[in-house]
């Protein structure tokens, strides 16, 4: 990590942190991190059909069937992060991982922002 930003050290450092309190079926899991002189590898959780842009871009228009499917899940996973007093702030196609049993989860926490609770009170 000797390479990086200091600025963004910070930010990679909340990101990891904050994946690894996040735990539900619709929120990729994180698994570790791996810190080397040059490199940091974050292992999450693999997601073997990759993201709703490439599925899109390989097979075209979802019906509206699976997009409704796909949907309740997106917000099944909000809703467990917004208990969580966490704001993904980056929901697209690239971020919503999609498995091989027609599931979805979301990715890539890393402009997501946490609540404390005197800002939550505001909103």
């Amino acid at each position: 990590m000797s390479h990086i930003k200091e600025d963004r050290k910070g930010s990679i450092k909340t990101e990891i942190n904050l994946l690894k309190k996040l735990e539900h079926p619709k929120i990729v899991k994180y698994i570790d991190s791996i810190y080397t002189e040059d490199h940091l590898n974050i292992v999450l959780e693999y997601v073997e059909n990759g993201s709703l842009d490439s599925v899109i871009e390989k097979f075209g228009k979802i019906p509206e069937t699976l997009v409704v499917v796909y949907i309740q899940q997106v917000l099944q996973g909000l809703e467990f992060l917004h208990s969580e007093n966490v704001i993904h702030r980056d929901i697209k196609g690239g971020n919503i991982l999609t498995t091989k049993d027609g599931g979805v989860k979301l990715a890539d926490f890393g402009v997501a922002m946490i609540l404390n609770q005197e800002q939550n009170s505001t909103l």
